[in-house]
This record gives structure tokens, sequence and C-alpha cells, in this order.
């Protein structure tokens, strides 16, 4: 009867520690978000044009719920403000999007009846600082912000993550609303035992009582993608690392695979998936985490056919452009053109030279 007394132990949050959090007492959290919105609407440049607080409105008026800060007009501002971001920015971007909601409540006033609500509203950063390299990306920069350029390789679809959740017992069909969850990869514990009074009920609640209600909770997009270190970054006879990068509401979409990039964001962790060999109880895997970036921000270097990339051309090429669609043997001597080493397949050059050139796009 071995263990007959041992009742076990269910817990609802892991490492949570009021010591980790002693820094953001209710002082300390309504001086900074004072000192965001000051700088939101305060900060201008040298022909007092006040910048992100116009930039903000006109964002806020043509529904996109978001705007990009300079870490420099930031550190110029208030360079200890700047510093806590880049140290600490989990914690301070959160109170600087709710100082950005405020700003935008105040400027944006009044509202029409159906837009009385404030949405909420996206910081994304950006930098003129030298970038890292992604070798150089060791556990002391976890938590913490980082620059590194890269290439990127792939991309998933855009899916939907719940920021806000409530949940449902399913013995007392008690609900508990408005669970936080925090961004990026890290998943959510669900509380393992229902808080409400089982005093006196024959039928009690069981263990793992709780599901989610999708109705009532509150989701973003998110995108995942893999980035590459530059080629020009990789030393000679070694191959390539890769990176897993996750951005969310405004910044997904606005890259495609082929696009270098430079990522401003949070250096992050998350839990390794489970191993799947028989027998194993993923115990060895315990305090192993993988890294991945949460990107605030992002710059695209160069732009490719998925973003129509423009190509600059001089007034030579477009005379020369000109005359050889004035031609009438053009096609011929396109096809022509084509593999000219190679005699024959006249057929099949054609049909090369028509797969080169697309058409306009026409809509019904």
């Amino acid at each position: 009867m071995a263990g007959f007394d041992d009742m076990g132990i269910y817990f609802a949050d892991n490492l949570g520690t009021n010591e980790a959090n002693e820094e953001f007492n209710s002082e300390n959290i309504h001086g900074v978000k004072r000192k965001f919105k000051e700088f939101l609407k305060e900060f201008h440049e040298g022909n007092f044009v006040y910048k992100y607080r116009d930039e903000l409105k006109n964002h806020y008026n043509i529904g996109q719920y978001w705007i990009e800060v300079s870490l420099e007009d930031l550190s110029s501002f208030d360079e200890d403000l700047c510093n806590k971001v880049k140290k600490n920015p989990t914690e301070y971007l959160h109170l600087f999007e709710e100082a950005a909601k405020e700003v935008a409540d105040e400027i944006t006033r009044p509202r029409s009846a159906d837009k009385e609500a404030v949405e909420e509203i996206q910081i994304t950063l950006e930098s003129t600082s030298t970038p890292l390299s992604l070798r150089q990306l060791k556990s002391d920069f976890i938590s913490k912000l980082v620059k590194i350029p890269g290439l990127v390789i792939s991309a998933s679809n855009v899916r939907s993550k719940a920021t806000k959740i409530s949940l449902q017992c399913r013995g007392c069909n008690e609900i508990v609303n408005n669970l936080y969850l925090k961004p990026g990869l890290e998943g959510f514990l669900l509380p393992r035992k229902c808080n409400s009074d089982q005093t006196g009920r024959t039928l009690k609640c069981p263990v793992d009582p709780f599901f989610i209600m999708p109705d009532k909770c509150k989701c973003v997009d998110f995108q995942l993608l893999k980035l590459q270190e530059a080629p020009e970054a990789v030393p000679q006879g070694e191959m390539p690392r890769h990176l897993q990068v996750y951005l969310d509401r405004y910044l997904c979409e606005k890259v495609v695979p082929g696009n270098r990039v430079t990522i401003i964001g949070i250096y992050s962790i998350k839990k390794i998936s489970q191993p799947t060999s028989g027998g194993s109880d993923g115990a060895s895997n315990v305090g192993i985490r993988a890294p991945y970036l949460r990107v605030i921000g992002i710059k695209l270097e160069t732009e490719n056919k998925g973003h129509a990339g423009t190509i600059s051309i001089t007034s030579d090429e477009e005379v020369l452009f000109q005359n050889l669609a004035r031609s009438p043997n053009i096609f011929e001597r396109i096809s022509k053109s084509v593999a000219p080493s190679i005699y024959g397949y006249e057929d099949m050059k054609k049909a090369v030279t028509c797969l080169l050139f697309s058409g306009s796009k026409t809509f019904a």
C-alpha cells in the first residue's frame, strides 16, 4: 500500500514567482506608462512636427492600428526608458502598447458610435544599430531585444492564436473569464482542479475539469517563418544555420520566401516537443528549451516577385525595348535566342519563350 496516502500535487502555473516582478509594482507601472504617453504625444522633430502623435492618429483613422517607433528617437527622449525596453522588452512593450491605446483614445475623440471602443495598438520597432550574426545569439540574449539579418526560406499560412481565453468546468459549469495568455509560442497550462466551493456536493468536480470556450476567446493572427543566416555570414566549409521566427497581427504576410530581411525581435525560448520513442516520458528534456525569435519589427532589404519589386530601367534601355517591341519578327528573334547552342527544337524554344513572358492581370 505504499503511496496510498499520496494524493499528488496539482498546480496551475509554473515558475511563477513574485520576486521576478518586484520592479513592476503599481507605482513603477504607472510611471513607465506615463513616460511612454509623454513620448508619443510630445516627441517632435526640428520643425515641431509631432511625429508619433500625428502618425498614430492617421493610422487609427484609416483602420491601421499599429505604429513604428525608432529606438533612436526613444533614446533621445529618455535613454533610461530605451535601455529598459532593450533589456526587458516583454514587460515594457506591453506597457508601451497600453500607453499607445490610451493616447489613441485621447487624440481620436470624438468617434462615431460604432467605433466608440478603442482598438488595441501594436508597437513595432526599428533601429539603425549594427545587427548581430545568427551565430552570436547565445543564452545571454534570451528575453532581450536583438537585431539580426537573414534570408527568409519558408513561410507558413496565417493562423490564429488566442490572447484571452474563457474556461468552463465540466462538473459545476463555473466559467472563468479573461485569462491572459503570454504572446509568442509559449503554451498555457490549464488548471487541474476547480476552485469552486465543493462543500455539500455529492458529485465533486473531477481532475482536469476545464475546457476552453472558443466563442469567448480573443484571437490574433500569427505566422511562422524560417530564417536562414545570410550567405556572406556563413564561414567557409560550414552549413548555414536557421532560426524559427514568430510574427503576429500586422506583421503577418509582410515577407515571402526569398526576401532578405533585417529583424528586430525578442530572443525567446519554447518547450521542445516530447520524444516519440516508446517508453520515454520526456524526463530527460526537463529544462531544455528551443530558441525562436518573436518579431517586433521587420525591414525588407530586397524584394522578389512575391512583392512585385521594381526594377530600375535607364532611358537608353527603355528606347531599346521600345524598338524591339516594334520589330515585326520579335517573337522569332527571342525564340532563337533561347539555348542558341542547341540546334532545332523550334517549337520547344517558342514554348519556353512564351513561358518567359507574362501578361497583365484581367478582372471580370
